[in-house]
Order: structure tokens, then sequence, then C-alpha cells
């Protein structure tokens, strides 16, 4: 997935109009189509992009069938059996979800670095509950970048928009059709259709709106997504549909396909656009209606039988995709693509065998209750599991936090950052286990701080807040701005403050650089590079005007900036500096490191095979040219601190003095940060010892 969108979870099940007819051949082939083309996008999302409208292929599929079943019931006998309904579901969804589920949870601690079980346990947990979808959606995170840190379970999100539907979906088909109750069976439908009409355009101008405003969380909210199961709905509850031409359906299918292939990542999905290949597979479903007795013919066996299994498929897919890299210890390629996509066919089929249909054909489950109480028990179980490993984590976390905090605190001249000034053996072999675990112990800042004062991209707020020593007792005052790389160099300022008698005013923002003109970071959105621009105003007038303050400390991840004017990214940089040097202040920069490119590194290293200098990248590619080491050059009144000649030789290394340098894939973990606090505490004196000359 994490590299894109997935199907849900209503494969085989059929409404008693439908299966009176026998199977639709129709309806297989959707489920094939859908099914591929989410497979096909998680092993190759950069050419088939727009695979992902699978699942909403597979959420007009399931508003079909499931309101042709209820509205066949209810038709039939007056009434809706609530609870047997949910039990057939439970029956046919969960022991194979669930299963997937546990062992997804089984390879986790198999083959993923420790500094991932925490994000996939809780992903276990909310997909056994099935609400995972809304834990996306509340940390807003972005479908097509969930590939650079993958969990095995991350498309259970829309199992679990689907099962809420299958739960809400029932009492709005009862309680509409209670409320026709005097009128025809036909008129009732008729009615029920309208309601499920209302429902569809509030939820499409839902989904549009939510666009417009947090596209990530749109994407997974189960508003957002009604109007796709509504649209399958108002098919299903209609009395009579005029009857199509068989070849009425090829528009259709020409869509959803052309669909696939065009649509991609900036895809306002699920806005107005989905309209096509959604309404797609509308008219291939109208087309046909009442051809459920045809033949199978013997060209159409092979994705007949793929829309079978097409459930197992979905399942086991993703799973197979994340622990394949750690499993055979090599990147993915073709030949391991091809490779998970046979061995996916097989478990599916093996899976529908030997689990989906003896769990949904069972006896001893047929009564409701039994059903719902054994489904109970399996998510209670599932989610236990989840429960159970971060647990166990937390106690390699802790040994990890005090071996770390040891080597900060010996201050050895071979341990951290000091070991690149000195003849220390084995600087690049790392002495910490678990190393992996820095992610979760590591913040930018202090690891003792509960809040970082870190505004967010699109706050224009300052928040400035204070480290060192009192403000009425310091002997100066140091200002440290920025954006989050600037703040990671509060953990050793905090120490050297400390140390003499300084008060620090921290006032950083992610993405942010307080620059007068248009620099701002390559990934930021126009909100956020209008607030940033807002907050820059503010932060640097108040430097500027503030007497108190005899030095200011600046960094960022500098490489990331960019302008309209390329050749004007440095003269930006200087721009912000000379404001604060015509007030008299010293200003301090600190270079940035480089990124390795190896992603997240602590990831890197708990993957590694080896403690000697893992993950280590060429200079040549990593340390890239950095402009604000060229915009310090020359300066008067700027001092260039450079940590870079710390990390990099003629390689740049994950693991320097022993200690692991990264928190992430560009932020240096606090632990290592603060073993800079010998190195950067001269460089501060000068800075203080000269402020107003």
């Amino acid at each position: 997935m994490a590299g894109a969108r997935t199907q849900g979870p209503e494969v085989r099940a059929q409404g008693p109009e439908v299966r009176a007819q026998g199977r639709r051949v129709d309806i297989q082939l959707l489920r094939a189509l859908a099914v591929g083309g989410v497979v096909a996008n998680h092993l190759a999302p950069g050419r088939v992009t727009g695979g992902y409208l699978g699942v909403d292929i597979f959420f007009v599929i399931s508003g079909f069938l499931i309101t042709s079943h209820l509205v066949g019931e209810a038709q039939r006998t007056g009434r809706i059996a609530l609870g047997r309904f949910w039990a057939r579901r439970a029956r046919r969804l969960l022991p194979a979800s669930l299963l997937v589920l546990a062992l997804s949870a089984l390879g986790t601690v198999l083959w993923l670095p420790q500094s991932r079980w925490l994000q996939v346990m809780h992903e276990i947990f909310a997909s056994a509950l099935y609400v995972q979808n809304w834990q996306l959606a509340a940390s807003a995170q972005d479908y097509f970048r969930s590939s650079q840190s993958p969990s095995p379970v991350t498309h259970y999100w829309s199992l679990s928009a689907e099962e809420q539907f299958y739960l809400i979906w029932p009492l709005l088909t009862l309680g509409v059709w209670w409320l026709a109750r005097r009128s025809s069976a036909d008129a009732r439908r008729r009615v029920l259709a309208a309601a499920m009409s209302l429902v569809v355009v509030a939820s499409l101008v839902c989904a549009t709106v939510w666009l417009a405003r947090s596209p990530n969380t749109a994407y997974f909210a189960t508003p957002a997504r009604a109007w796709e199961f509504g649209i399958g709905a108002v098919l299903g509850c209609l009395p009579r549909l005029p009857r199509l031409p068989r070849v009425a359906a090829a528009p259709g299918w020409v869509v959803m396909a052309a669909s696939v292939w065009l649509f991609g990542e900036t895809s306002s999905v699920p806005g107005v656009i989905t309209l096509v290949p959604v309404l797609g597979c509308a008219l291939v479903i109208w087309a046909g209606t009442g051809s459920g007795g045809v033949p199978t013919p013997r060209a159409l066996r092979v994705p007949v039988w793929l829309g079978d299994i097409s459930y197992s498929v979905y399942l086991w897919h993703w799973p197979l995709i994340v622990f394949a890299p750690y499993a055979l210890g090599r990147p993915m390629s073709p030949a391991v693509g091809v490779g998970i996509v046979l061995l996916t066919l097989l478990v599916a089929q093996l899976s529908t065998r030997f689990v989906e249909d003896p769990f949904r054909r069972a006896r001893l489950l047929a009564p409701t209750h039994r059903s719902l109480l054994a489904a109970a028990v399996g998510m209670a179980v599932v989610a236990a599991i989840a429960i159970h490993v971060p647990q166990t984590l937390s106690s390699n976390l802790a040994d990890v936090q005090q071996e770390m905090g040891s080597l900060v605190a010996a201050a050895d001249r071979c341990t951290g950052a000091p070991a690149a000034g000195n003849p220390c053996p084995d600087s690049h072999q790392l002495r910490v286990a678990n190393a992996d675990l820095i992610t979760i112990s590591n913040s930018p800042y202090l690891p003792s701080w509960g809040s970082t004062c870190q505004v967010e991209p699109e706050d224009p707020a300052p928040a400035p807040c204070q480290f060192g020593v009192p403000e009425t007792t310091a002997k100066a005052r140091i200002a440290l701005i920025g954006d989050s790389h600037a703040g990671q160099w509060a953990s050793p300022l905090d120490l050297v403050a400390q140390k003499e008698g300084w008060n620090v005013v921290m006032q950083v923002k992610s993405s942010c650089q307080p620059a007068p003109g248009d620099l701002h970071s390559s990934w930021s959105t126009a909100p956020a590079v209008a607030s940033c621009h807002a907050w820059g105003k503010q932060v640097s007038e108040a430097v500027a005007e503030d007497p108190s303050i005899d030095v200011v400390v600046v960094s960022g991840i500098s490489r990331s900036y960019v302008s309209d004017d390329p050749t004007s990214v440095i003269e930006q940089w200087r721009a912000q500096w000379r404001p604060w040097i015509a007030a008299g202040k010293q200003v301090v920069v600190i270079a940035d490191v480089p990124m390795l490119g190896e992603g997240d590194v602590p990831a890197c290293l708990g993957a590694a095979t080896t403690i000697d200098d893992p993950c280590s990248a060429d200079a040549e590619q990593a340390d890239t040219p950095d402009p604000l080491v060229a915009a310090a050059s020359g300066l008067d009144g700027v001092t260039l601190f450079d940590p870079v000649r710390n990390v990099c030789d003629d390689r740049c290394h994950a693991v320097v003095g022993g200690m692991p340098v990264y928190g992430d894939d560009n932020h240096m973990n606090s632990y290592f940060t603060r073993t800079f606090a010998p190195l950067l505490a001269p460089v501060m004196e000068g800075a203080v010892a000269g402020q107003g000359r």
C-alpha cells in the first residue's frame, strides 16, 4: 500500500433475486477487474496509476447486492432479520479477515523493524474492530505516501468502511421500508430509491467539501464514500429497470478501464470525478440485470475464477507485498512481483476453499447468536494480540533509551559526534541493540520535553518557548530560529546554555524559514507558504526589535528550499539575517546534515545484517551543495558551524561514534545531537563574546 488504494470485502454474497437466477458472470468480471487493478497498482503504482479505483467498483457492487438482498427479504417476508443478516456477514467475512490480521501480526514481529511494530499493531487493533479507516482519517494519512512506511494491514481501511456500511445500511433500509408500509411493494421500493438518492447527493457534496479542506481525511471517511455504495443501492431497490441490451455494458467497461489507466495520485477521489468509473460500473450492472443464468463462456473462466476468489486475493496480496523485501532480504523487483502474484493466487484459492467456504456453511455457527458470539471472540483475540506486542516493545524501548542516555552522559571523545575528530577505532560500528527503536524514543528536540513549541505548517501564529536558564538571571540571550531542522539543535544548545548561564528562546515552524522573499520548502502547499510568510514576518521583526537577544542561531533543511528565481536562493537566506545583523546581533548558521537516501534510517539499521557501518551512503551522492553554507561564507556578523564533517568523510554515515545519527529519514535523533554540545560550545561562546562588535 501503502502504495495504492484497495478493494472492499463483499465479494460473493448475492441477494435472493440475483441468486435465484444463478451467478452473474458480469459481476464476477467486475470483481476480477477491481482486484486486478488494485494488485497491479500496488505492485506497479507508476504504471497502473488508477488501479486503486477497484475499491470504488467494489463499493458499488456491495451497495447493489446487499440492497437487493435486504429489499428482497423485506418484500418476501415483510421484515428484515437484522441479526441473521449480520450473522451471515460475520460468517462470510470475518474468518479469513481475522486470520490474515493474526498472521500479519506474526509477520510483523518476525520481519519488520521494531520501530514499525507500534504503528502496525495500532492498525491491526483498529482493523480487528473495523474502524481503521477512521484511524487513518484522523491522522490525515496520505494513502499514496503510506508506501514509504508500509503497514501490512493498511488495506483494511476499505474493509472497515464496508463493514460500517453493512451495519448502518440495513437500519436505513428497514426504517424507510417501515415508514412506507401503507404503500404497495413497488411504491415502497421507489420511496427507498428516493431516500437512497438523497444519501448519494448528500454524501457526494460531503466528499467534495471534505476534499477541498482535507483530501487525505476525505479519502478514508465513510460519509465521503457512502455515495458509491448508494449508487449501487439505488439500482438494487428500484422495482423495475428498463431492459438494456448486453452491448450497452460496453461503454461502462471502457470508462472503467480508461480510469484505471488515466487516474492517478492527484485525481480528486472520492469527488465528482469518481462518478466516471462508478457510473461505468453501475451501467455494467444495469445491463446485466436478468442475465444471472447465463453459462460462463470458456474464454472468461479464468477472470470469473479470479472474481470468485477476489476477497481472499485482496486480503492476502498486500501483506505479501510488504513482507517480501524483509523476508527475502532484497528489494522489490519484477521477478519478486511475479512471484507475489502467483503466491497470492495460490493462497487465495486455499483460503477460499478451506477458510471462507467452510465457515460460511458451518452448521455449528448457523444459529445467529453463535455466529455473533464467535465473531466477537475472534475480534477480541486479534485485538488482544495487537495490545500485547506493544507491551513487549515498551520493555525493549526502555532498554534502548537507557543505553542511549548512558552513552550521552559518558561524554566520551569516541562516542557520538566528537568521534569524527578523534582517532577512534570502530567509530561506525553500531553499539546499540535495537537501534531502530530510536524512531519511537526520538524527539527532534529534547527527549524530556513534553511539547516542542513547533508551529504547524498552516498556523501563522508564533509560539515561542524558552529553555536554558531563566531570562531574569541570564548572562546572555540566544534566539533559535527556523524549521524543525533548526529545532533539532535545541538539545545540545540547552546543555551549553545551562552551563554558560544563557537563556534561549526558540521559534520554529514546520517547513518554514522567516525569509523576506518567496523562499519556501519544495513540498509546501499554497496555504502553508502564505502561513509561513505571515509567521516569518512576525518572528523576524520580533527578533530584530528585541534588544535583549544577543545571538541568533538559524538552521533548516536548506537543500529543500526553492524560489521562483533559483538564482536568488542564497541571497534570500542572507536577506533573512541582515536585519538581525543590523540590529547588532551575531548570527550563527548551522549547516544541514545530508539525507542518506535510505528512507527511514532507523528502519534501515533495524533491517541491516551487519553492525559495521550499516546504511551509509557515498558522500558525493548524499552531501550535495548546501545553500546555507554558501550564504554564510564571507558575510560579516555570521559564523558558520558545519556538522557535516562529523557525519561524512568519503561516505555519509548512519552510525558515528557507535551511535545512530538519524531519528527518521532526515532529522538527527536527539541523543546524537546532544553529543554536539562540546563542539558547539566554543562557537557559541565566540558569538556571545563578539556580540555588538
